[in-house]
């Protein structure tokens, strides 16, 4: 069965979204223009501007799909309904993984970027904060009720930038350059969830949830 109309206008949006990707990843944000992509999307200008306002309007879209994959706000969302300090723990771990795609490549451009656009400067703000309010829901789900939340906030903040630190020494030195530093975070973190939060392993952290019942 072909795809209907919808089907076929995702699919479009997907190729296209693939092809801005890898030419973003290739030659940088600010050196792709809307015409190279048509070119090597096979996709004429006018309907891309019907799909998307803007240059802009696509990098958001990549950030977009890639922070949601990658993020999985919905299995954070079960395991702080269900008081589960191991799964919560779990989730935490992807903010002190090696990423073996090229998107370290790719945030590093858009960073770059946000510096002489706002708008995409926006985008990675809005994102950001994002991901910063999902890893500290995750913090104070397994946080000590009396916890304080300015504590936890700090914290969330040092890992994201700890987390960035560690994709610019990896796009640099690869990921051999950037294990050290990791097994680093690996031990603040555990470290640091001791003193502020009294747990050493999963089982010793206790939802805040589960602790209010």
């Amino acid at each position: 069965m072909k795809p209907d109309r919808a089907g076929r206008a995702q699919e479009r949006r997907s190729h296209l979204l693939a092809v801005a990707r890898r030419l973003f990843e290739q030659q940088g944000f600010h050196q792709t223009g809307i015409a190279q992509i048509a070119t090597e999307s096979g996709i004429k200008v006018g309907q891309i501007y019907r799909d998307f306002a803007s240059k802009e309007a696509i990098i958001a879209a990549i950030c977009e799909s890639d922070v949601a994959a990658w993020l999985e706000e919905d299995v954070l969302a079960a395991a702080v309904e269900q008081a589960d300090p191991q799964a919560i723990w779990a989730w935490l771990g992807r903010f002190n993984q090696s990423d073996t795609s090229n998107d370290y490549a790719l945030v590093a451009e858009i960073i770059a970027e946000a510096a002489r656009n706002e708008r995409v400067a926006e985008i990675y703000r809005a994102l950001d904060d994002r991901v910063l309010d999902s890893l500290s829901a995750a913090l104070v789900a397994i946080a000590p009720p009396d916890t304080d939340q300015a504590a936890i906030n700090a914290f969330a903040q040092f890992i994201l930038t700890f987390g960035v630190g560690v994709a610019s020494r990896t796009i640099v030195h690869g990921e051999a350059g950037a294990e050290l530093a990791r097994a680093m975070m690996d031990r603040f973190l555990r470290s640091e969830m001791t003193t502020l939060f009294k747990c050493h392993r999963p089982q010793d952290c206790r939802a805040s949830t589960h602790d209010d019942a």
